[in-house]
C-alpha cells in the first residue's frame, strides 16, 4: 500500500536501512508568514490583501555508495510528505548513483553544550506575531497620513517565523528559528515640465530586519516620498571617472559575493582565490579593511550556531587591515584538501573608517552618491559589478551644488576601484533574504563607502 503523509522519523528510518545509502543530511523548515498589501485611499492606509501562510519544505541531500570507496554519489533533493516516500527515495538513490564526486563524510557528532546559543527571535514576533503586524500596520498608517508633496502609491509588509530543523546521519539533531521583517514603499510625484506637459514618476524603497527596532519604517516612508520628489528634478551624468559613495547594502552585496574567493572550495575547483596571507585588495592605499565573519552577532541575517554540514560556527577574523587572515573551510573540502574546517557562515562585520557623511561629499571635486541602481550586477569570480543608475546626487565641492542624477550606467571592479576606499564612522546594521538560500545576509559596519576612479557612461 502507498504510504503518504508519512513522518520524518519514517524518512530517517529509510534512509538509515537503505542498502546503498553511506550518509545524509536533512533540513526541514517550518515558516509562519504574515503579508499585508497596503493602498493609499484619500490620505488614508488602506488594507488591499492580508494573507496567514504555513509553509513546509523537507531538503534532503544524500550520499551514495560507489564501486570505487574513494568516489561517492550525491544529490540534493525536496521531498514532499504529500507524495509515496518510498518512490521519491528510489529515484533520489538512483540519481545520485549517476554521479560521480570525490568522497568525504561528516564530521563528528559535536557535544551538545558546545554548540552555542544565538539570539535571533524579535520577542514581540514571536510571542504574537498578529499583534507585531498590527503595531507595524499602525507606524506604517501614521506614514502614510504624514503631509507631503508626493502622494501614497502603495506598501507591503511581510513578517515570518522561521523555524528550522538540522538532522544528520552522524547524529546530530538541531533547532533553531528566526524572525524576519519586510517593507516596503511607493510614493509618486507630478510636476508640470518645461515642455507644458505633466510628468510623473515613482519611487519605491524596501528593506529587511530580523528585529523590529532595526526597521526604520518612518525613515524608509521619508526616504521614498522624497526621492520620489526629486525624480523629476534630475540631469543625465557626464561621462567620465568619479568618486562614489554607496551605502551597506551595496557594500554587502559587493563584499559578499568577493569574499567567496577566500573559500577553499574555490581553490579545489581552480576559481579565483585569495590565499591566507595575500592582500584582500591589491595595492590598498586607502582605509585598509578589517572584516570578521559573525555567526553569533544578535539579530544577524545570518546569525546560526551549526553550519549544513554539521560544523560549530563562532566567530572567524578573515580580513585584518587588508591582509587575508583566514580562508573558508567546510567540511567537505577540508576533507579533501586535509584542512581544518573553519566558520563559513556568519554576518560581515566591517571595522568603521573615521569620515562622518558630509567629508565623503566633500572627498573630491565632484563625489557621486548613489541612491539606487536599476538591477545591480556583481560577478563574484571578477570582483567586477555593473548597473543603469536609477536615482543619485552629484556633489559638486567647487560651486557647493547638489544636483540630482538619472540615467546613465556605473562600472567597475572591487580589485581596482576599492583600493582608495574611505569608510565612514557611522556604522549601521543590515539584513537581506532571497528565497533562493535558507540564511540570509547580514551585515554590521559603515552606513557608507567611497571608492575611487569609478567608470561612469552617460
Amino acid at each position: 500500500m502507498t504510504q503518504l503523509n508519512w513522518t520524518l522519523d519514517e524518512l530517517k528510518h529509510q534512509l538509515n536501512i537503505h542498502e546503498k545509502i553511506k550518509g545524509w543530511i536533512i533540513t526541514e523548515e517550518y515558516i509562519h508568514r504574515r503579508e499585508r498589501y497596503f493602498l493609499g485611499e484619500n490620505s488614508q492606509l488602506a488594507i488591499d490583501q492580508d494573507r496567514n501562510v504555513h509553509t513546509k519544505s523537507t531538503q534532503v541531500r544524500i550520499f551514495v555508495k560507489l564501486t570505487d570507496p574513494a568516489r561517492q554519489g550525491e544529490i540534493s533533493k525536496k521531498f514532499f510528505s504529500a507524495l509515496p516516500l518510498k518512490s521519491q527515495l528510489e529515484s533520489s538513490v538512483e540519481a545520485a548513483l549517476h554521479t560521480d564526486y570525490q568522497a568525504w563524510d561528516l564530521p563528528k557528532l559535536p557535544a551538545s553544550q558546545e554548540i552555542p546559543s544565538i539570539t535571533t527571535l524579535d520577542p514581540k514576533m514571536a510571542e504574537d506575531i498578529d499583534q507585531a503586524m498590527e503595531e507595524c500596520t499602525s507606524r506604517i498608517s501614521s506614514c502614510v497620513q504624514k503631509k507631503r508633496n508626493t502622494l501614497f502609491n502603495s506598501a507591503e509588509l511581510f513578517m515570518a517565523i522561521h523555524q528550522r530543523e538540522l538532522h544528520l546521519s552522524n547524529g546530530l539533531t538541531h533547532r533553531s528559528a528566526q524572525t524576519r521583517i519586510y517593507t516596503e514603499s511607493a510614493f509618486s510625484y507630478s510636476k508640470r515640465l518645461k515642455d507644458g506637459k505633466i510628468h510623473s514618476d515613482e519611487y519605491m524603497s524596501t528593506q529587511w530586519a530580523v528585529h523590529r527596532d532595526h526597521l526604520p519604517i518612518e525613515a524608509l516612508f521619508d526616504e521614498s516620498s522624497d526621492r520620489a520628489e526629486h525624480s523629476l528634478q534630475v540631469i543625465k551624468p557626464q561621462p567620465g571617472k568619479y568618486s562614489v559613495i554607496i551605502d551597506s547594502e551595496v557594500l554587502l552585496t559587493l563584499l559578499r559575493g568577493y569574499l567567496s574567493q577566500l573559500r577553499a572550495a574555490y581553490s579545489y575547483h581552480g576559481l579565483p582565490f585569495i590565499k591566507e596571507g595575500s592582500e584582500f585588495i591589491p595595492e590598498a592605499t586607502g582605509d585598509l579593511l578589517t572584516i570578521t565573519l559573525d555567526p553569533t552577532l544578535n539579530y544577524g541575517a545570518s546569525s546560526t550556531s551549526i553550519s549544513n554540514q554539521g560544523i560549530i560556527q563562532k566567530p572567524l577574523s578573515v580580513v585584518t587591515q587588508n591582509k587575508v587572515t583566514s580562508n573558508l573551510v567546510d567540511q567537505q573540502y577540508g576533507h579533501y584538501m586535509k584542512l581544518e574546517p573553519t566558520s563559513t557562515e556568519g554576518n560581515i562585520v566591517i571595522e568603521a573608517g573615521t569620515l562622518s557623511y558630509q567629508e565623503l561629499t566633500e572627498y573630491s571635486p565632484q563625489v557621486l552618491e548613489i541612491l539606487q541602481f536599476s538591477g545591480l550586477f556583481a560577478d563574484p569570480h571578477s570582483g567586477t559589478f555593473s548597473s543603469e543608475i536609477r536615482l543619485a546626487k552629484l556633489h559638486d565641492r567647487k560651486n557647493q551644488t547638489v544636483t540630482y542624477i538619472k540615467g546613465g550606467s556605473l562600472s567597475g571592479s572591487i580589485r581596482e576601484n576599492f583600493k582608495g576606499l574611505k569608510l565612514s564612522k557611522s556604522t549601521v546594521m543590515r539584513s537581506h533574504f532571497s528565497s533562493e538560500q535558507s540564511h540570509g545576509d547580514g551585515y554590521l559596519g559603515p552606513e557608507y563607502a567611497l571608492i575611487t576612479d569609478v567608470s561612469i557612461v552617460g
